[in-house]
Parts: structure tokens; sequence; C-alpha cells
């Protein structure tokens, strides 16, 4: 990285205090490659639930900064991950999502390969001279099942996901003590023009919620409202109460609440009001100035009934548009002659919940990445 982009290890530590990143960290593309190898390729990444890879030969395929990743249940019950590329010719073999065959073969040359990845056949292989089998198979990657979904890294170095996130898992059973048995029940997929990092901000905060999201700031009160700041993760929590704009729920009991999580680099978790459903943001960044984004909706029920779906179309027609039109003007106007080059961190004294003391955590998180080595 040029030493003008290089951030002091102390960037943002001194939340109240502090500035965003720089506008180059969310728009030039020398940023976005350093982030590949120092962040993304070095990170537990979620990718999904596990309901999505429950039964055996079950698969999922995923697209992470110019990676294309198998995730796949063997026929042994074993969880695995491979990159989706065939050692041949490089050809990529598997798209989607669904239930593989005993074997995955390419479409190209018709290599074939076991669920655990080892090459099963390779046509006319006993012709050609010294062909190595043991050195033919798939190329590996590490996965783990964690608190109710699936996580990658590229790093085989790497610690567990509870050593990148301290814990987590404890604190979303609390919340969510129905995650294992949820169901995706619907999936908005956006090529949103914005950095990552643009998305995370706005994730990190809820300022914007009183101006952008009427809804959801019918239902969950701001003033009742905590950001909670942990070892590479945080938690946005706040007490809640039926609304027709948004959720609708007996708030009689305990479910009058909505906890969001923030974990590192660039998932979100949402335990809407109500308690016995979830949403997820996944960001899979592109390049700079592009983000992948997947948004899930899960619920306990396969059988959606219409309350449910009522609930999916605000999301897919209300909640969701509206945090995209936010960021994709960000990510324009940080590209402006006028913006000054970094904004201030609206950071209180209170931690209220207009606070914006979780952008400056992150801010430094990716500040002590740049010092980690």
């Amino acid at each position: 990285m040029n030493t003008f982009l290089k951030l002091p290890a102390d960037f943002c530590a001194d939340v109240e205090r502090a500035h965003t990143l720089p506008a180059a960290y969310y728009t030039q593309p020398q940023v976005f490659e350093q982030e590949k190898e120092a962040i993304f390729a070095k990170s537990w990444i979620c990718i999904g639930h596990r309901s999505e890879v429950a039964e055996s030969n079950a698969y999922i395929t995923r697209e992470i900064v110019g990676e294309s990743i198998i995730v796949v249940r063997g026929r042994d019950a074993v969880l695995r991950a491979f990159y989706n590329v065939c050692p041949h010719r490089g050809h990529q073999l598997l798209t989607g999502s669904g239930k593989a065959k005993n074997v995955i073969t390419c479409p190209y040359h018709a290599w074939a390969f076991k669920l655990d990845g080892e090459l099963a056949h390779a046509r006319n292989c006993e012709s050609v001279a010294d062909f190595d089998k043991d050195n033919s198979s798939l190329v590996q990657l590490r996965v783990e099942e964690y608190a109710g979904f699936i996580f990658i890294n590229m790093d085989n170095a790497a610690g567990t996901v509870e050593a990148q996130l301290p814990g987590l898992e404890t604190s979303m059973r609390e919340a969510c003590p129905v995650i294992d048995d949820l169901h995706l029940a619907a999936r908005f997929v956006s090529e949103t023009a914005a950095n990552w990092k643009s998305i995370v901000d706005n994730y990190q905060e809820c300022y914007h919620c009183a101006p952008a999201h009427p809804g959801f700031s019918d239902s969950v009160d701001v003033s009742q409202y905590t950001h909670t700041l942990f070892q590479n993760w945080s938690l946005q929590f706040g007490r809640a109460k039926s609304s027709e704009r948004s959720f609708q729920f007996d708030d009689t009991g305990d479910a009058a609440k909505y906890s969001g999580y923030w974990i590192w680099p660039c998932s979100m978790f949402n335990m809407p009001p109500g308690g016995n459903f979830m949403t997820v943001i996944y960001e899979f960044p592109v390049d700079a100035n592009t983000t992948l984004q997947h948004y899930d909706v899960y619920f306990l029920n396969k059988d959606i009934t219409p309350e449910q779906q009522a609930l999916i179309e605000w999301y897919r027609d209300v909640f969701r548009p509206e945090d995209l039109r936010l960021v994709e003007s960000v990510q324009r106007g940080l590209k402006s002659r006028g913006y000054r080059g970094q904004g201030r961190i609206m950071t209180d004294k209170a931690r209220s919940g207009l606070s914006e003391h979780g952008i400056a955590h992150f801010h430094n998180i990716i500040a002590r990445t740049q010092h980690s080595d």
C-alpha cells in the first residue's frame, strides 16, 4: 500500500474525537487489492446458514473477492470447502446451489472428484506419463459451522471462528435460541455500487434511522438503544413495539426487542422483534466501488404465512431499498471535490442511540490490520 494511504495503528482509537477513513479508502483500487490479501484472505467470512447444506451432497457456491468457492456436505456428513476450480485446466466445477451427485464432474473435460475432493477419475490418465493423481485433488480451504452459520477462511494457519469473534456465539444464541432451526425464506441479491466499508459504516450507527428508516424507527425505540463494542464485533440493542409500518408481533413479553450484530469483516445479523426469525446481510466485495450483497430472511417454518410474506415484501420493497440508496449516494459523494476527505464520527459521551462510536471501532480494526504482520 502507498505510504500516504497507510493508517497509524491507533487510528480512531480516541473514539470521541475520531474522523472516518480517508475517502481514498473507499474508492481506490490499490486499497481494495491490499484489503483482499490483508483482510479477506485471512479472515473468517460468513457465507450462509447451516440449513442450506444440512443434508448429505448439498452444496452452495459463493463469489468472494474474485474467488469462487464451493461448500459441500459429504456423504460422510462432513462439511468441506474447496476452491471452485478444476486442477486440470482451471474450469469452474459448480454454479449456484443444490444437491451434488456422488462425484463432481468438471463440465470441460469430465474429470470427476469425490465429495471429499479426491480425484475419482480423469479420462485417459492411464495413458499419460507420470500422471500424479495424488496431486490432482481439489484444493481445500477451511470451513466451520458456528452459531448456526457457515464460515470459510482462505488462511490455513488461522485460528478458529471463536478466536476471531470471542463471545459472539453465546450472545447470538441468547438473542435467538432457535438459530439452528431456521430456514431460508427469501434472498434479495444486489450488486451494490458502493464500497464494502460504506455498507458496514451505514450498519454501524442508528443516527440515520429516524430520517431514513421511518418504518423501522416506528417500532424500535432509538431513545432506548445501545451499541456495545466487543473484540471484532458489536451489538446494537433496542426496545421495540408492534407497528403496522414494519414489525407486527406480540409485544407484551420478552420478544419486544431488537438485536443487531456486526461481525468482522462484513456480515450483519439481525434478530428483529418477535424472537423467532432473523435477517442477515452478507457482503461479498467485488471491487473498490462494487459489493455483491445477499440479504437473507430466515423463518422457522418452511410454509410461509401471509403475514410473513408481507414482512418479506416490506424488507424487499421498503427497508432494503432505503439502505441501498443511502450507501450508493455516499459512494458517489466520496468521489466529489466537495467532500473534504474525511467526515467527523459523531460520538457522544452517553453512547446514545444516535452515537456513531461503532464506526470508529470498525475503522480502528481496519487500521490495525495494516500493522498485524
